[in-house]
């Protein structure tokens, strides 16, 4: 069954490791080169490629942000330090302790120091096209990707005149803007609707979806960014903020 085949990859695992420490000269060997700190590292590294990609999900953090929460204290433990006591004759590579949501977490951070500062947190326009049916599905999806990172979504009702559109984005107080609609929509009006944001004076605009065929005449309309699943949504969020300290 699965349970009996995942036990037996975890014993062959364990066992495969156990022969590399012993090749090593044993556990304390392989702690003094590195070894267990290598491979932690590596699996540290590939955990927050996953997280930044949003890949693994840390709710409350990276997906179902809550903006309005209220504020938790984090215990940060101070090391301790122990008396020197004789020589030093071992030494070896520590491992960090580390909590896995602190990218977004620092993030979230600045949203808050906007907030106390300026009464308000940064905003992203959603600039919904066409009917529900068209961008519902896109525009959720938006406004979890930025608020994961504190950027506030200010939702709209949906917009078929790309003219209406400067009036809105004023109206939001928002710096950033982001197109949410189907694919059909997006050929038929996304590229009038980033160059009326443009003109409108909107600092960096994004779409909703995965750069297609028409990514270069959407870049040359005035979008400059694209959020999508299993995109680095911690990089993309990151940019976002230096181009708005930018401004």
């Amino acid at each position: 069954g699965g349970t009996e085949t995942l036990t037996a990859q975890l014993c062959d695992a364990a066992w495969a490791l156990f022969q590399e420490s012993e090749k090593a000269g044993g556990a304390f060997a392989a702690l003094q080169q590195g070894l267990f700190q290598g491979k932690v590292a590596a699996t540290r590294k590939a955990r927050d490629a996953n997280i930044a990609k949003r890949r693994d999900v840390l709710t409350g953090a990276s997906e179902f942000p809550n903006l309005h929460e209220s504020e938790t204290v984090v215990l940060r433990a101070t090391p301790v330090a122990l008396p020197a006591y004789g020589e030093q004759k071992y030494k070896f590579e520590a491992l960090p302790p580390i909590r896995l949501a602190e990218p977004f977490e620092a993030l979230r951070d600045k949203s808050d120091a906007a907030l106390k500062a300026r009464g308000a947190r940064p905003k992203v326009f959603l600039v919904n096209l066409g009917t529900p049916a068209d961008f519902t599905a896109r525009a959720t999806f938006a406004k979890s990707f930025f608020e994961a990172g504190g950027i506030q979504a200010v939702d709209s009702e949906g917009f078929a005149d790309p003219a209406k559109l400067a009036a809105a984005l004023k109206a939001s107080g928002a710096e950033l803007a982001c197109l949410c609609s189907s694919d059909k929509v997006y050929a038929e009006h996304a590229e009038a609707a980033a160059r009326a944001l443009q003109t409108a004076g909107a600092r960096h605009i994004y779409l909703a979806g995965c750069p297609t065929d028409a990514e270069a005449a959407l870049r040359a309309a005035g979008v400059s960014g694209f959020v999508f699943a299993g995109g680095n949504a911690l990089a993309t969020l990151q940019d976002a903020y230096r181009r708005m300290e930018q401004a």
